[in-house]
């Protein structure tokens, strides 16, 4: 019997997430969905494939570096979607400092447990970040950004994904 190709879903429990997850599902991928289950978790959003035999949930914030790298050893995953972040502007400008935890330092520990992870285990591991086209700012009526447009974030939401967006990049 043929081994599934393992992925990683951070914020699964979310509306994008898990719209993911569903898509991987039905390409025959065996999904493990990381999620800290927050105010935009949503159980609701896997009701269809939470038992099915290509899906696992697990709680865990992604600022857990133990866990992380124990997930990472115990599953061999192949690749990793990166979705887990706190969102919302408004709520950013009141407590930014969640934003700053959750979008800056908890991307910065995936990738430090995939650098170790990579030492450890000498497997190859892709990771997809799942940015937001608020890093490039207000854009102008009937204008789109690229990924080539400059950054331009307004808000500390927009600013600690453009600052994982660097981090990654780096």
């Amino acid at each position: 019997m043929k081994v599934k190709t393992k992925i990683i879903v951070t914020g699964g429990l979310g509306f994008i997430g898990s719209n993911l997850i569903e898509l991987l599902i039905k390409k025959n991928f065996y999904v493990i969905n990381i999620d800290k289950v927050s105010y935009s978790s949503n159980f609701y959003n896997v009701r269809e494939f939470k038992k099915n035999k290509n899906y696992k949930f697990i709680k865990c914030d992604i600022l857990n570096k133990r866990k992380i790298i124990d997930i990472l050893i115990k599953e061999k995953p192949k690749a990793i979607f990166n979705l887990a972040a706190e969102t919302h502007v408004d709520r950013s400008i009141e407590t930014p400092k969640d934003f700053i935890h959750s979008n800056i330092v908890g991307t910065f520990n995936i990738l430090e447990q995939i650098r170790k992870y990579k030492k450890r285990i000498k497997e190859n591991i892709r990771l997809i970040h799942i940015s937001t086209d608020e890093v490039f700012g207000d854009l102008e009526k009937n204008k789109r950004s690229s990924e080539y447009s400059s950054y331009n974030p307004s808000s500390p939401y927009s600013a600690s994904k453009a600052s994982a967006d660097h981090l990654i990049k780096s």
